[in-house]
This record gives C-alpha cells, structure tokens and sequence, in this order.
C-alpha cells in the first residue's frame, strides 16, 4: 500500500540531514548553532497540516525579533521578509525554505538567550505543573491533538444522532412493509396449499383417464353387462320371467356388453399403436 506524504514535509527531510524526528509527522527538531550557541529548533506539525501552517518554537528561549516576548514562538511581531513567508504558509509552500529562512536570519542577526534562561528553562515550569495540578490540566486541555480529538467526538456523536433519528422516522414504514410481507408470505403459504391440493387432484384424474386405466374400466363393464345378461337367460329358463321382458332385457344387456368390448379393443389397439410410435429405434 502506498503512503503518501505531504510534500513540505519531503522537503523538509531533504533540506536537513540532522532534523529528527521526534513524533512521525507530528513533531521535528533541527539543531542549530550560531555564536556558540546552540538552539533547538521544534516544528510542530497540527492536525489539519499542510491546510493549517505549522507552529515553530525554539529552545532554549531566545531574544530575537522574529520571536513573541517569551522568546518561545516564531510569532513575526515585526514585518520583515521572513514573517511575511511565515505567515504566507500554504498547503503548497515549501517548509524547508521556510525553515531555511529563520536559519538565515538568525545567522544574519544572531540572537541572545533570554533573561533568565538556562540551560533548562523548562524545570520550574515543569516543578510548577507538577506541584499544580489545575496548570498541569490546562496543559493538557489546550493540547492541539486533544482539541481535535474532542471536537473528532463531537462530530461523531452529532452524526450518531442524526442517523438515529432519521431512523426512528423510518420506523413506521419499516413496521408498515414489514407488516406487508408477512401478509403476502401468508398468503403465498396459503397459495402453496392450494396448488399443492389441485396438483394432487390433477394427477389422480390424470391417472384415471388415462388410456389403460379406461380400457380396464372397459373391460371391467364389459364383463359385469354379461354376467347380467346371462343371469337374465337363466331366468328366462326358470320360467321367471316373460318372453317379452327377456328379449327386451337381454338384447339390451347383449347390445351394451358387444359396445363396451368393442371400445376396449379399439383403445387397446390405439394403445398399441401409440407404445409403438414411441419406441426408441
């Protein structure tokens, strides 16, 4: 994956090759040496770089006129060349030149240590924050980093409860459709059955006409209309019935067993013919 880095501060690295880095892409620091004396140069680097310019600090404290009355911050109080770069800073501009121009400038006009700086201007300050806890706190409050991730948690808790919201309005119309589908599941359930039912019936009508089932029927009839038609004979024979009455029942009978075999042959010489049309060759 491919990191990629602002481009001050690849000017940054390649305009010193004794700059450290104290924190990665958050804090560097330059040293630098002019009338014996060496100072440290601190480039904080804020959340928001390059769109927001850095801050410069030095130490040990030094008088110079490109620093606030601390003599902490590159603060420019003065209009001079270098503030006018300082405080010009863009996303675009170059840090290292920027950074280069102090340099010069404090070689051009060399600076002083504060009143009352020593070697470790910061130990009563440190004593102080240490001993007190309400400075030691307002410190740690006024940190950049910690402003950012503060305000980082704002917004994400503002976001939070814009999309809660926005979907507790939904929630009707979730519970309105949801309501919906069940209703069509029921009724697809209910479909299901229903056809599920028709098929069955489908498939049992389909099995009792089809072409063998008709022809056992056929036979079936065919037999039944001539036991009764010889059960008529017999009777006739007994003397239980008249003439009249057996030829008229039994010529009937006689008549419906001949139709009913002959339809049985005719469907199972149709049968015949179709399982033969259907044969594989």
């Amino acid at each position: 994956m491919n990191i990629s880095i602002p481009r001050p501060l690849i000017n940054l690295s390649i305009s010193f090759n004794s700059i450290s880095e104290i924190q990665k892409d958050v804090e560097y620091r330059l040293p630098f040496t002019v009338n014996n004396l060496t100072i440290n140069i601190n480039i904080l680097l804020p959340p928001q770089f390059p769109q927001e310019k850095p801050i410069i600090s030095v130490f040990p404290p030094i008088r110079h006129h490109l620093m606030d009355k601390q003599g902490v911050y590159v603060a420019c109080p003065l209009i001079s060349s270098v503030c006018i770069i300082v405080e010009s800073f863009t996303m675009h501009s170059d840090l290292g030149k920027i950074v280069q121009s102090i340099l010069d400038e404090l070689w051009k006009n060399p600076p002083v240590l504060a009143p009352n700086s020593t070697s470790f201007p910061y130990i009563s300050q440190l004593t102080d924050m240490n001993e007190q806890e309400d400075i030691l706190l307002e410190q740690f409050v006024n940190l950049p980093q910690l402003k950012q991730v503060i305000n980082d948690k704002d917004d994400l808790v503002k976001s939070i409860e814009e999309l809660a919201k926005k979907n507790l309005l939904l929630e009707p119309s979730l519970e309105t459709k949801r309501q919906a589908v069940l209703d069509k599941y029921e009724q697809l359930t209910q479909l299901k059955t229903m056809f599920e039912k028709k098929m069955q019936r489908q498939h049992e009508l389909s099995e009792s006409c089809s072409a063998s089932a008709l022809q056992a029927r056929l036979k079936v009839a065919a037999h039944e209309a001539e036991e009764e038609s010889d059960t008529i004979a017999e009777d006739f024979l007994e003397g239980k019935t008249e003439i009249d009455d057996f030829l008229s029942s039994f010529m009937e009978k006689r008549t419906i067993c001949h139709c009913r075999r002959a339809k049985e042959e005719k469907l199972q010489q149709a049968i015949t013919m179709r399982s033969q049309f259907h044969a594989p060759l």
